[in-house]
């Protein structure tokens, strides 16, 4: 399983419009005080755990196989004596 750490963005100030450290809790610019976003790390696992045990997706059926090209008849033996 592979732990990399989560793609952090840029908070944006909703006041200025600056762009403030994933870290803020207040606009570097303006002082506005900043959302906290709490990310819940159990329920984007379980999320994660559940779509890997999910079936595979059936594919396609085949498509048939374009018929062979006709054969001529062949030539009657004669008959044996």
């Amino acid at each position: 399983m592979c732990f990399r750490p989560t793609e952090m963005q840029m908070k944006k100030c909703p006041k200025c419009g600056a762009n403030n450290k994933p870290i803020a809790t207040e606009c570097a610019q303006c002082g506005e005080p900043l959302e906290q976003m709490k990310v819940d790390f159990d329920a984007d696992q379980a999320k994660l755990d559940a779509f890997a045990t999910m079936p595979p997706i059936p594919s396609a059926p085949a498509t048939p196989k374009a018929p062979g090209a006709p054969v001529p008849p062949s030539i009657p033996k004669p008959p044996s004596a």
